[in-house]
Formats: structure tokens, C-alpha cells, sequence
């Protein structure tokens, strides 16, 4: 792939999101009770589809299937679907469902990267456009974000079709789609049902972290830089308040009772890890955060710098090696140090701490950790003015040189 794909995927990504100030955690925590908006019964039944001869890749099926209705009528998504060469496993292929982020569209590189892992893909656009670009496998060079008849609506900014109707807002049709995009799977005779995952990249991560409470029947989810509480300034109070209960993540993530990844940078300037790692604390299941010292935020980095997202799927669907799991940090009284304990082999670990209250683009001061059997413990006290810590690691055996971190945390939470 050219440097010059690469670059087009990340600047056209998404744009810049204001993230949670002190006010607004306090308003996160007055919200009541999610509103489940989507009619799940309906979305989990089998989509029709309709075969296509637009935006053809090779060595893919492509085709519309129908998603959500939108002003009484269905919808239809565009997409790319594959399976691995060779033969079928006893019980079908594993499946993975790939969400793209703000200006990216069906990704045929995406389904080939995960049909090389052994498993099938499928790839979808949505925001009502057909596949163009000219990158990440799309060829052709047809033009971006050219749309189609019986598209759903488009994507306004940041929220910024909220004071409409809930099913005619972009965000209720991208949940709506992803979960009819599982629900195709399904169908498919050459799939095992069971063994079905979902990821996400930057607006697809956000996307994932909602489906994960919505669709239980996921076996994993894979948020890439995007998660729960983000907000943006022109909403009204009440369309806030509103927001918090029907569309942000934090809502739906209590719900989430599968094994999920939540992958980051540590560099990350749109999703910072305060907002991010409070997601993965939030989910019903279990959560494993892989926050790398350095990712770009784009597409492809998204899928091709981070093999940890392979091992992990492999660990919970194939009978890979689980990675290892870390518990929540705490400091102990009786030594004043940060103490963990964890289950797994590790190479190393470090304390990385930070006395900034705003994030965005921050980087970690760190202390070194010392490994016991089944617990981690920092070498000496967090210093005066510590806003937030958390643990980082790096994997042994067969997860060598992995990237495992703990929830960030407050010193006194």
C-alpha cells in the first residue's frame, strides 16, 4: 500500500471532537436509564439481499442488503463480503463484521487482511455511499462519497441531526446497519454462528462500543480509538441529556457481556484515554485495553500496526492463548505503592502516570514496576499532583512483546 493511500485514509478519518470536561462527567453521572431506541427483534432477523455489479474487487462478493427503514421505506448498505481460501473448519468459518470510521467506506483490504487470519468478512458502508478512493483495496478510482438510490441518511458532523426524529438520525441507522451486517453472517451456511466478532475504527469504534449493549449474540468486539463519553458544544442541554441515554456508548456498554479489546494510542489526539479507558471500565464483560506508546489514527493503521487485535480474536474463537488480563490498579495503603494483580506471562511493566486534567495528545511519565507471581507493584509513590495513572506492560510466551495496560485511574477514585 503507498504512503500516499495511507495518508488519504488518515486525513479525510474524522474530525475533531471535543471531549468530557469536569461539568460534563458530573452531568454523565445524572443521567437515568438507557433508552434502547432499535427494535432488536426486527434487526435480528435475516436481511434481504441485492446483488450488485457496482464497485466490483476482485476475489469479492459485493451486493446491498437491506438495513433499518428510513421515512417508511428500507434502506440498503453496500458491501464486500469474503471467505479464507482452502477448506471450511468443522462448524464454519469464523466471521468478523468491520466498521469503518468518519469518511472511510466498505474496505476491501480490511475483509482480505481478516480473510488471511482464517476468518470470513465482511465490510460496509455506512454513510449511504458507494466504495471510492481509490485506496485500501478500492479500485477503480471512482470518486468519494458518491451516494445511491434507497440510502439511509448521511452523517451530519457530530451529532448534528439530533434535534430529528430518532430514526431518521444518522447515528441510530450506522447501529442499525452493523447489527444487519451480523445478521447476514448468520445466514450464511459457510459461517459458524457462534464465532462471530465485531470491530470498529475511530467513528467505528464508537459505533461498536453501542452495538456491543445492543447485540448480544457477538462473540467479541474490537473498539479502535473510538469509545464512550464524547460530546460536542452545540447540542442543547436537553438534547444532551438525551443523547446520554439513547446514542453515547456509555449508555449501551453496561450491557456488553462479551470479551472485548479496546485498542489506542497513548499518543491518540481525538479519542483521549480518560473518556476511552472509562468505556472499557464500563463493560458488563471482560475488558483487556492495548493502548500502544505511539499509533496514528487512521485506517489501516487500524487493522495492519496491531497484531494484538488477531491474537485476540484467535484467543476467544479459535483456542488461541488468551492474553493476559489485568485487574484494576489500586494504591495500598500499607506501602503507598500501586499495586495490580494480573493472570498471564509479562515481560516487563511500568507505572505511567500524568498530572494534566485535559487530554488530548498526552503523553505518560512512568515509574518502573517490579513482576511478582500474580501481581504488579510499582518501585516507588505516585508523586504529588498524580491526576491518573494506569499500568503498561509488554506480553511473554506466545504474546510476546504485546501491548497489555490496566483501566486509567484517579488516585482517589
Amino acid at each position: 500500500m503507498s504512503k500516499h493511500h495511507r495518508a488519504v485514509g488518515i486525513t479525510r478519518l474524522i474530525p475533531v471532537i471535543v471531549f468530557l470536561s469536569i461539568a460534563t462527567m458530573k452531568l454523565v453521572a445524572e443521567k437515568g436509564e438507557r433508552i434502547l431506541v432499535w427494535d432488536t427483534k426486527a434487526l435480528f432477523g435475516e436481511p434481504a439481499i441485492h446483488e450488485t455489479s457496482e464497485r466490483p474487487a476482485r476475489g469479492m462478493r459485493s451486493f446491498f442488503y437491506e438495513g433499518a427503514d428510513y421515512k417508511g421505506k428500507p434502506t440498503r448498505v453496500f458491501a464486500y463480503y469474503a471467505t479464507p481460501t482452502g477448506e471450511k473448519p468443522e462448524g464454519g468459518w469464523p466471521a468478523v463484521v468491520c466498521a469503518h470510521g468518519g469518511g472511510g467506506t466498505a474496505f476491501p483490504a480490511w475483509v482480505a487482511h481478516w480473510n488471511k487470519k482464517g476468518y470470513a468478512a465482511i465490510a460496509m458502508d455506512l454513510e449511504g455511499h458507494l466504495p471510492g478512493g481509490n485506496y485500501f483495496g478500492v479500485g477503480g478510482s471512482f470518486p468519494l462519497n458518491v451516494g445511491h438510490e434507497n440510502a439511509g441518511p448521511k452523517r451530519i458532523g457530530w451529532f448534528g441531526d439530533i434535534a430529528l426524529p430518532d430514526k431518521e438520525q444518522w447515528f441510530y441507522h450506522a447501529v442499525a446497519d452493523v447489527v444487519r451486517a451480523h445478521s447476514l453472517l448468520r445466514s450464511f451456511p459457510d459461517i459458524n454462528v457462534d464465532k462471530i466478532g465485531l470491530t470498529g475504527i475511530s467513528w467505528g469504534g464508537t459505533i461498536v462500543s453501542a452495538v456491543a449493549g445492543v447485540d448480544s449474540r457477538l462473540a467479541f468486539v474490537i473498539p479502535v480509538y473510538g469509545g464512550g463519553y464524547i460530546h460536542k458544544h452545540d447540542m442543547t442541554p436537553d438534547q444532551y441529556r438525551e443523547y446520554l441515554v439513547k446514542w453515547d456508548p456509555s449508555a449501551h456498554l453496561p450491557f456488553a457481556k462479551m470479551p472485548m479489546l479496546w485498542v489506542n494510542g497513548v499518543n491518540e489526539p481525538v479519542f483521549p484515554l480518560d473518556g476511552f479507558s472509562r468505556s472499557a471500565g464500563d463493560a458488563g464483560g471482560t475488558s483487556i485495553l492495548c493502548i500502544r506508546p505511539f499509533l496514528p489514527h487512521g485506517h489501516g493503521f487500524g487493522w495492519e500496526e496491531v497484531w494484538e487485535i488477531g491474537g485476540f480474536a484467535n484467543g476467544v474463537v479459535k483456542g488461541g492463548v488468551p492474553m493476559p488480563r489485568f485487574e484494576r490498579p489500586r494504591i495500598d495503603p500499607t506501602d503507598g505503592l500501586v499495586h495490580m494483580k494480573y493472570s498471564g506471562q509479562l515481560k516487563n511493566a511500568s507505572l505511567g502516570f500524568t498530572k494534566v486534567k485535559e487530554w488530548k495528545n498526552q503523553a505518560l511519565q512512568s515509574i518502573p514496576c517490579r513482576i511478582g507471581k500474580d501481581e504488579i507493584i510499582a518501585q516507588k509513590p505516585l508523586p504529588e499532583g498524580t491526576t491518573a495513572f494506569m499500568i503498561n506492560a509488554r506480553a511473554a510466551g506466545v504474546w510476546g512483546d504485546g501491548c497489555i495496560n490496566s483501566i486509567l485511574v484517579a488516585p482517589n477514585p
